[in-house]
């Protein structure tokens, strides 16, 4: 599932995560009856061998990230609120348009509309983890992320920018303090 998430300015409890979910999905049914839920989204996971950090005792490891989200799930089936999800998803993944209006008297959207089922979830508890080698200096992070990109398996180069991602914003080679 493509979604969108907006949070609070204040974090990730009460924001909301938006969707939606073809009709024939059987998980509509168990949603119908108990609005309680679990969503869980995983970013990009890559192993690190114990020579990539260069380092005499350079333990191997793995970089991840992950979030799992308890929710309140709405369910929406009535075209404007559908077609506000749609719009927020496609101003998220398709910000080039070149798409026909959002107007449910478009041809276009007329079946769409009445095969799918939008769905707002509504954080009420997250956990989350980023492991991207935080806590080495960024002279080791920096020789792991060129590991990373020359061995070039399906998720390393992902991974890579993660790390690069954290990375402390004054440049200091230090690793944070616990």
């Amino acid at each position: 599932m493509h979604y969108v998430v907006r949070l609070p300015q204040t974090g990730g409890v009460g924001g909301e995560i938006w969707g939606h979910l073809a009709n024939t999905n059987p998980l509509l049914r168990r949603l119908d009856s108990d609005p309680s839920a679990t969503f869980t989204v995983m970013g990009p996971t890559a192993y690190v061998p114990s020579y990539f950090s260069e380092e005499p005792r350079g333990v191997p490891t793995s970089y991840y990230s992950w979030g799992q989200f308890s929710v309140e799930v709405a369910l929406v089936r009535e075209v404007p609120g559908l077609l506000e999800i749609l719009g927020a998803m496609l101003a998220r993944f398709q910000p080039e348009g070149r798409h026909p209006p959002m107007d449910p008297a478009e041809p276009y959207w007329q079946g769409m509309l009445g095969a799918i089922t939008g769905v707002r979830l509504r954080i009420v508890d997250a956990q989350s983890r980023f492991k991207y080698g935080q806590n080495k200096p960024v002279r080791v992070r920096r020789l792991i992320v060129d590991a990373l990109r020359r061995r070039a398996l399906a998720q390393d180069d992902a991974a890579a920018a993660q790390v690069l991602v954290h990375l402390p914003p004054d440049g200091s080679d230090a690793p944070p303090s616990a």
